[in-house]
């Protein structure tokens, strides 16, 4: 994605290319002009300068400059003042979004999905233990560097626990019951969130079904989620009932803290990790398809993936 031609420095910054846009914000590529080291830049765009952004904005670089740890992206500079716009300096991640990896034909190995959610887990544990709730936990502020490090960015709805928040902010098919109704918030929300992440990295689909941002207000008030085994089958109880426990939609029944959560999805993890069973038979198959392959296994044990490829499916199975 090419930065547009009427943006050329920011700061002390040249812009090498624009990598996104969000609802309030650019985000760059760019290098400093004299020692040349790459960072991401965001800029507060110019139709977005009002009072409640500005103040959010100053919250994440506020809440970014004190944060240090290896999973979550690093705020290094700001300059609120910047006549052409707020701005924040970041480390620049040479790494992919999860956002590409959140539908069914684009899913990760089962395993990698567990190391991305344990890593993800622990940067929102240490930043609930200071007092932060991140508010915005989904697939596309989650990038993996090519080493497996999972980096969380975009603290842009963070907002202290001690603090109410007018504004409800974050994405709504991540969003809790008390962050929609815009209640005062704790790290159960977040859970809340890296449930339904989980949930979507490991099915391709979200955990309801909804047509319109109507609908989808009242399922995540008043429906259960679908059952993960309606699109993946073969997953251990264990690891179901983690992410069930997650997204209780009364947060009292939730997990309470990272660390009951930690300890419960880092059992389910380490029982897929010894276990001989290949936990991705079913990945990226249609449902029709993953009733084949069950029907196969319960034939053959020793059957394998490998030899029942997408290739050699008939037609009339689907994908």
């Amino acid at each position: 994605m090419s930065a547009p031609s009427s943006t050329t420095h920011i700061g002390n910054y040249s812009i090498v290319k624009l990598l996104g846009s969000g609802a309030t914000s650019d985000v760059y590529h760019a290098q400093h002009v004299k020692t040349l080291a790459s960072v991401a830049i965001k800029q507060l765009r110019r139709g977005r300068q009002s009072e409640t952004y500005k103040a959010m904005f100053t919250t994440e670089v506020e809440l970014g400059l004190k944060m240090n740890h290896k999973n979550i992206v690093r705020v290094l500079d700001a300059d609120l003042n910047e006549a052409s716009g707020a701005y924040l300096v970041m480390e620049y991640i040479n790494g992919v979004s999860l956002e590409n990896n959140d539908r069914d034909d684009t899913l990760l190995p089962i395993r990698t999905v567990l190391s991305v959610i344990e890593q993800v887990a622990n940067a929102l544990r240490y930043a609930a233990e200071l007092g932060v709730v991140h508010r915005d936990v989904k697939p596309g502020n989650i990038i993996l560097r090519p080493d497996g490090v999972a980096k969380l960015a975009d603290f842009g709805c963070a907002i202290p626990v001690s603090e109410m928040s007018a504004v409800v902010a974050g994405s709504l098919a991540y969003m809790s019951p008390e962050q929609l109704d815009g209640d005062a918030l704790d790290q159960r929300a977040d859970i809340y969130a890296l449930g339904a992440v989980l949930y979507r990295l490991l099915t391709g689909k979200h955990t309801f079904e909804a047509e319109t941002e109507f609908d989808a207000r009242i399922a995540i008030h008043n429906f259960p989620i679908t059952p993960i085994a309606t699109y993946r089958q073969g997953l251990p109880v264990e690891l179901t009932d983690v992410i069930e426990r997650a997204l209780e939609k009364d947060k009292d029944r939730r997990y309470a803290t990272w660390d009951e959560f930690i300890r419960d999805f880092g059992n389910a993890a380490h029982k897929i990790r010894m276990s001989d069973y290949d936990m991705d038979l079913y990945r990226g198959f249609s449902m029709s398809t993953q009733s084949v392959l069950s029907r196969y296994m319960s034939a053959d044990r020793t059957f394998s993936r490998s030899g029942f490829s997408r290739s050699t499916m008939p037609e009339s199975y689907g994908v």
